[in-house]
């Protein structure tokens, strides 16, 4: 009989080859991160799936790609002969065209509702109606007042929880599949990156990401996933002290074709005291791509949490945590984190590739 563990390799493995093979059957997927949040005891996760497959109550925060969504408010014609009608009304014949007029909703229904609405749109009435004279057909025509929401608007929800779909099993699995060699890699970094960081100043950052690392509080987490962020942004400042705005040694957006160097681009800091320190070629570049992955994805995260509301996970943070002490760990294996005051040139084409 197989753990609840290796049961849910299986079934992520699963879930992921149907996303990796494009146009999976989402229900299908949704059903099977259920089961797996429900036989590891992941509620918080479970919640979510449910919510998805079954619809969201009124007094549950919506997931960002559920709210707002764009329609136009229009007349339509009713009656039998819609279609003769609507075409006499479109040549002109005395009914003046109104400017599109839009509105917005907010889908809280399950996932087959949204699926039905990806295929064929959503039109809901307004109660409104109205009659319009046609001197053509000496007639008044009756027409309702609707708001439609066309067939693309859902088809996105619908790619939207796809991707939460990804993220979820493919960090999942991770965790689950390589745990153990996740962890041993994990106290390495952690006690190269604390030996050295803890004392020039940041203990601060570090005990925040400890902490949220270990809580069930998700303001907590929150704190983790910023100073997660913000680690970068600081040992940016610290590692690089030369006032010049841009770094003549690496191509980039500045003055001339060069790396732009400011308070504001912490990774391209990051990226010239590396080349700076002698890390150059496939290694430096790698650790540089690396850094700005990291940092876009969590600022991506801390973004949408708190304009969407969309809530960080502990698995969020844990991911964010993992890639940002390997990056820390990087450098401070591989530099004297001693801070740059002033960059020279280092005939870097003269230094062998990392």
């Amino acid at each position: 009989m197989s753990n609840p563990q290796s049961e849910a390799i299986t079934l992520l493995n699963s879930v992921l080859n149907d996303l990796f093979r494009g146009s999976p059957d989402i229900k299908s997927v949704l059903r099977r991160c259920a089961h797996i949040c429900q036989i590891l005891g992941w509620l918080q996760q479970l919640t979510l799936f449910q919510n998805e497959l079954n619809g969201y109550s009124d007094k549950v925060e919506l997931p960002w790609y559920r709210k707002s969504i764009r329609g136009r408010t229009e007349w339509l014609v009713t009656g039998g002969i819609y279609t003769v009608i609507e075409s006499v009304i479109e040549n002109g014949h005395s009914i003046e065209k109104e400017q599109p007029r839009y509105t917005e909703m907010d889908v809280l229904a399950g996932i087959d509702w949204v699926i039905s609405a990806a295929q064929s749109g959503y039109v809901k009435g307004t109660g409104r109606k109205s009659s319009k004279y046609i001197k053509l057909r000496n007639k008044e025509i009756e027409t309702e007042e609707v708001n439609t929401y066309d067939k693309h608007v859902f088809e996105t929800i619908i790619t939207n929880i796809e991707n939460v779909a990804f993220n979820f099993a493919s960090n999942s699995y991770a965790v689950l599949r390589y745990g153990d060699a996740l962890q041993d890699v994990w106290q390495t970094y952690r006690a190269k990156v604390e030996e050295q960081l803890i004392p020039i100043g940041f203990a601060n950052h570090l005990d925040a990401i400890r902490i949220g690392l270990n809580s069930n509080n998700p303001q907590e987490w929150r704190n983790a996933m910023w100073s997660c962020r913000d680690v970068f942004h600081d040992l940016a400042k610290y590692l690089w002290r030369d006032r010049r705005e841009t770094y003549e040694y690496l191509p980039g957006q500045g003055e001339n074709g060069k790396l732009r160097v400011t308070e504001s681009d912490y990774i391209n800091r990051l990226g010239a005291y590396l080349h700076q320190k002698g890390i150059v070629g496939t290694t430096q570049a790698y650790l540089r791509a690396e850094m700005e992955r990291i940092y876009q994805s969590i600022s991506t995260l801390n973004e949408l949490d708190s304009k969407a509301h969309s809530e960080v996970t502990l698995l969020d943070v844990r991911t964010a945590a993992i890639g940002t002490y390997t990056i820390l760990g990087e450098l401070v294996t591989r530099t004297d984190m001693n801070p740059i005051t002033e960059y020279c040139n280092l005939q870097v084409s003269k230094m062998p590739e990392q």
